[in-house]
């Protein structure tokens, strides 16, 4: 057996960690002198200590580390967590390439000697009537996160009834605030057929903008709208919806395309 001091420099992984990783349940020691208290490891936990570090630069959480230990390393768990972390950091990689342009177009804009926040100015926005629509909702109070299981499910009515598409699916945002855990959410599909699962969505005079790129700079969106909405001397009317033009599942983050709405009256 292997003393701790040992263990620990073979494995390059510190005694403080190796202690920590004992008193959580994640590694233990092969035996604990009674009286010493000194830690002694088996060689083959060496094999389980390296796991733990490879899982931990896959940004693997201890506690997600500890369920793949205890279910013996099995290849199959071990594989659809190691996809899973995948797919999340590409994600994230994804998202950092998106900043990193947006900085770099920032960078250029100060270099210009503009404002930061000039790019408020090139947002269009007009007034515009929509019309009645027929639409098949879900309606629901939701995580943000839960966006996809519910769309998912909306469509998947869509499918099963057979239900014929007027146009392309929106949202409408029930809440009075940004709430991204419990948000008051309407998903709809405007339909052809009318029936209990429908509800007519009435005509309303809206301000209106159309919006190319990721979602997260939506929020310039609106501000910019709401502050057209005082300027022109109108108030809001209703709660405001996003008409999606393009699918993000299949369409890079910068070429979404978002019909954003704001329900106005004199």
């Amino acid at each position: 057996m292997l003393s701790i001091g040992d263990f620990s420099k073979v494995s390059q992984v510190s005694a403080k960690t190796l202690r920590y990783y004992d008193e959580i349940n994640l590694l233990k020691p092969t035996f604990t002198d009674a009286a010493s208290g000194y830690r002694y490891y088996d060689v083959g936990q060496l094999e389980t200590i390296l796991l733990i570090k490879r899982l931990k630069e896959y940004t693997f959480s201890l506690d997600e580390i500890k369920v793949i230990l205890e279910s013996e390393q099995d290849q199959e768990l071990l594989q659809v967590a190691i996809n899973k972390k995948k797919k999340e950091i590409t994600q994230k990689m994804q998202n950092y390439s998106l900043l990193l342009e947006r900085i770099a177009d920032d960078l250029a804009t100060l270099e210009r000697g503009n404002k930061l926040m000039s790019y408020l100015n090139s947002i269009e926005v007009k007034l515009t009537e929509v019309p009645e629509m027929n639409i098949l909702y879900l309606r629901k109070q939701m995580n943000v996160n839960e966006y996809g299981k519910y769309i998912g499910e909306l469509f998947g009515r869509l499918t099963a009834e057979k239900f014929t598409p007027t146009g392309p699916p929106l949202t409408i945002y029930h809440s009075p605030d940004f709430n991204p855990e419990n948000s008051d959410m309407e998903l709809a599909v405007p339909i052809v057929e009318k029936n209990e699962q429908t509800r007519v969505f009435p005509t309303c005079l809206c301000a209106t903008s159309i919006y190319t790129g990721p979602y997260t700079e939506l929020a310039s969106v609106y501000s910019k709208m709401l502050k057209w909405i005082e300027e022109q001397g109108y108030k809001m009317n209703g709660a405001p919806f996003e008409i999606y033009q393009t699918d993000p599942n299949t369409t890079d983050p910068d070429k979404n395309i978002v019909e954003v709405y704001f329900p106005v009256a004199l």
